[in-house]
Parts: C-alpha cells; structure tokens; sequence
C-alpha cells in the first residue's frame, strides 16, 4: 500500500520563493504526467522523511482536486546528503507499467573466488519495468555458483514475477577473473643490474661529435 503524503499546489515560483517554503517546514516539489506541464506543488517535511525512510517508491498525493498516485522521480539533496531541497513526482496512471532503476546485491562468495580469483560487480543497478505494485525494494543475487573465469549476466538474473529486466540481457553484472598482475615477471638469465639515478648520463650528441673533434685534431698535427 502508497504511504500517503499531502500535497498542496503552490503559485509562487523561484530560489527565494522556495526558501521561504523550507523555512515553513515544506518541501517545493512538482508532479509531472506524460503530455502536460508539470504542475508546482509543497509537501510537509515531516512527512516527506517518513516516506524516506520506509524506502517506498509509490505515494498517494492527497490534494484539494483528488488523490494522486505517484512515482518518486529524482530527489535533490543539500551539499552534505542531509535535506531534501526538491522533489520530482511522475503521475501514474491505472494499470500503466513504469521503469524504474533497482539495486543488485549480491549473497555469497562466488567458487571461483575460492579458488584465487578476482569478483567484480560491473553493475549495482538495473532498470526494469513493472507495475507499480511490483516494484522491488532490492534485486538480490545468488553467485556462489559463479567459477573461474565466468560471468552472470543480466538475462540470467532471477527477478520477482512481473518483472522484466529493460537493460541489454548480454551485459555482464558479476564476473570472476584473474586478479591484475602488479608488476612484470623478470626475464629470464637473472635480475638486471638497477640503475644508479644518480650517476651523470652521457648527452648522445656529444658522445656522437666526441670522435670528430679527435679526427680534427688529429689532421692539425698532421
């Protein structure tokens, strides 16, 4: 069930208008729907951090012309992460499936691992469609059977019914591979002698004019 959340459409616009609304405990928002303006409106901000903190996607805007099912859009922090500056909504319409993006947390230690192997996680997010009531909190993935030099790939992820993964199905979302070799293996007959960074190096174009001033001097004596 949409955690409901009130709404009221605001007239005023810009930074100073909406620094007042935040001085009053509101949140300057606005609700978009596909074809048509999006439309300005406030939220209390008591509300709006208990929305946050149940970590729902979907709400019911109660405002004066009717409630409004609607989709988190894009929420704009402060410098620091802490306060809520703006908020996005998308309208939903009734049986209108939407795209949203989801995270992928992966459980346990791939075999492959085990074994000596590198995991990385290419991907910490995927988008899917779904209906609204169908989208998950979190994607969470099973690697353990993942082995040497092998991969999971979006297509091969296991998501909840009704939902469909809209990201190229090839690309890779974990893989086990070699781990990076930090340094070159020495070539074989034994270490090199290290150079001495302090000793002076001979300038090779007066190495390579050395042998003519001789000769020069050589036909003089002559």
């Amino acid at each position: 069930m949409a955690r409901e959340l009130a709404a009221e459409v605001r007239e005023k616009k810009g930074r100073h208008a909406a620094a007042r609304l935040r001085g009053n405990a509101q949140i300057p928002a606005v609700i978009y729907r596909e074809g048509k303006i999006g439309v300005n409106i406030a939220i209390p901000a008591n509300e709006w951090a208990k929305v946050l903190t149940s970590h729902q996607r979907i709400v019911t805007l109660k405002m004066a012309g009717g409630d409004k099912q609607a989709l988190i859009k894009d929420v704009q922090y402060d410098h620091l992460g802490e306060f809520t500056l703006h908020v996005d909504f998308n309208e939903l319409k009734e049986g209108e499936k939407v795209r949203v993006a989801v995270s992928v947390i992966t459980k346990g230690i791939p075999k492959g691992q085990i074994e000596g192997r590198v995991t990385n996680q290419a991907f910490h997010t995927i988008h899917v469609e779904c209906l609204p009531q169908d989208i998950p909190e979190k994607i969470v993935v099973d690697i353990e059977g993942i082995g040497l030099d092998q991969a999971l790939h979006i297509k091969e992820l296991k998501l909840p019914k009704g939902v469909t993964a809209t990201d190229n199905g090839d690309l890779v979302v974990v893989s086990v591979n070699k781990p990076r070799e930090e340094a070159a293996a020495p070539a074989e007959g034994g270490p090199t002698e290290p150079e001495v960074l302090t000793a002076k190096k001979e300038d090779p174009a007066a190495a390579a004019a050395a042998p003519a001033a001789g000769a020069k001097k050589d036909e003089k004596k002559k």
